[in-house]
């Protein structure tokens, strides 16, 4: 695969997370992926496996947002080899009535047409004060 078609699938990710289109959003990960999150935060850590991450990882988190509020900025998207960088900004509005605003770097692996690994680098204290507190 070519940085050009690696880019289309986290794109594809993104593109469902944003839609709510989870299932679309899981079809872009490879069964064994993993995803990390550094930290002290509720979900922070390793997660193993599309269960685990869609469950575990974004099913502890997003019933902390109100739906539909999540927007993505997207500013930009860099690819070599396997790897796609993504930065963007999220916004979303907590339940508990905070808005959120918060710069994100995303490092996918992509190996055959699937993400393989996910390294998230994002400002915790931030999201642990907003959305965790």
């Amino acid at each position: 695969m070519g940085v050009a078609e690696n880019k289309k699938v986290v794109q594809s990710f993104i593109e469902g997370v944003v839609k709510g289109n989870i299932e679309g959003a899981m079809d872009s990960f490879a069964d064994d992926a993993t995803w990390w999150l550094p930290g002290t935060l509720p979900v922070s850590g390793t997660y193993k496996g599309k269960k685990a991450i869609f469950e575990d990882f974004f099913g502890r988190s997003q019933p902390l947002l109100v739906p539909n509020s999540l927007s993505l900025e997207i500013k930009n998207v860099i690819g070599e080899g396997n790897c796609v960088v993504v930065e963007w900004i999220a916004r979303a509005e907590t339940v508990k009535g905070r808005n959120y605003e918060n710069y994100y770097n995303m490092v996918f692996e992509v190996n055959n047409d699937k993400i393989q690994a996910v390294r998230e680098y994002v400002d915790t204290l931030y999201a642990k004060e907003v959305i965790f507190s």
